[in-house]
């Protein structure tokens, strides 16, 4: 059982690098922020620090969820742990479960906590975790925050995956009830509606990660690990992430914090994201792909990039930080609009 998780993770990777050569990443063309031609920003002195609760994030950028338990699993999360400790950005590490199954994977984790011992990193566990898993998780990594990741379309098509999804809303509770840090409820790609985000929020979860479509697609990475072709009918499943960004902020409000993932590609869409009012966005496949591709050098300078594109559209919004360009007026067209119209959300 362990060496078959160990393979489905080294199985996840590959594919999830193959269907990343096809994605166009294009769900945010329908936001649009308005342009401010009166801008007093000086684009040296814009401020793109923010807050999780009571996490002080210096960027809004999130390193999201991807790996771990193998040996590959540890080069990558070592790599991406120097680089968010040399540009001050949180970071997320893959599920814990593997580790807490077999202790020897646990190196695979620990690495990015010896490596960036005063960073922002989040340890992930399924929702299905117990108390004393989430406890163990965060203490294997000292942890910030626990990621609480939802998957049923994953698991459903998962050939090894659960079947019996009882009881997931108390559990979250009861973890959320019982663990030290803030827990971050978040989907792995097919977003989060406003219904489920009305129960989160009762059940005491204060962060939410939309984790829309538009990214990386778990179904179809299971239908290529399967080989199924009828399968291939799913692969639309879920929620675009802005739509489900919208859903969500319009029912939590302030009562809870926001994080956009799921098919982001640039800073553009970062922030969009943030106009719309998420207080931060997660990356997960695209990063993957380019630390692949263009080596830690190149990943390091493609989220600078991201960066200096958030402070670029905050110049040309008047915006000198986030809270003031999440108050900038945002155009809603398209699917998007027709979405909000039909579910009765007021634009």
């Amino acid at each position: 059982m362990k060496e078959s998780r160990k393979l489905r993770k080294k199985e996840h990777i590959k594919y999830s690098l193959l269907l990343e050569e096809r994605l166009k990443r294009n769900e945010f063309e329908d936001i649009t922020i308005l342009h401010n031609c009166l801008s007093e920003v000086n684009l040296k002195e814009i401020d793109i620090s923010t807050n999780l609760q009571d996490i002080k994030l210096a960027s809004p950028i999130i390193i999201n969820a991807m790996t771990g338990g193998m040996e590959e699993g540890e080069k990558i999360n070592s790599q991406l742990s120097r680089i968010a400790k040399k540009l001050n950005i949180a970071m997320a590490v893959g599920s814990q479960k593997i580790a807490l199954d077999n202790p020897k994977s646990a190196r695979s984790f620990e690495i990015v906590r010896k490596l960036n011992p005063d960073g922002i990193i989040f340890a992930n566990l399924g929702a299905d975790a117990t108390v004393e898993e989430a406890n163990m998780a965060i203490e294997m990594i000292k942890a910030d925050a626990l990621q609480l990741h939802l998957n049923v379309p994953q698991e459903v098509i998962m050939k090894e995956g659960r079947r019996d999804f009882r009881g997931t809303v108390d559990n979250i509770a009861e973890i959320v009830r019982n663990v030290r840090v803030p827990v971050i409820v978040k989907e792995v790609g097919f977003g989060i509606a406003r219904e489920e985000a009305v129960e989160l929020l009762e059940k005491g979860v204060k962060i939410i990660d939309v984790g829309g479509t538009g990214g990386s697609n778990f179904i179809a990475i299971e239908r290529l690990r399967r080989g199924s072709n009828p399968l291939k009918k799913f692969e639309d499943w879920g929620i675009p992430t802005p739509i489900s960004l919208i859903e969500v902020l319009t029912t939590v409000g302030s009562k809870a914090d926001v994080i956009a993932s799921g098919g982001l590609k640039d800073g553009l869409d970062a922030a969009k994201s943030i106009a719309l009012g998420a207080k931060a966005v997660a990356y997960a496949g695209s990063i993957l792909h380019i630390l692949y591709n263009k080596g830690p050098s190149g990943l390091e300078k493609h989220i600078l990039q991201i960066e200096k594109e958030i402070k670029y559209v905050m110049a040309m919004t008047g915006a000198s930080n986030l809270a003031e360009l999440r108050k900038r007026p945002v155009i809603i067209k398209g699917k998007t609009y027709h979405w909000m119209k039909y579910r009765g959300i007021s634009i």
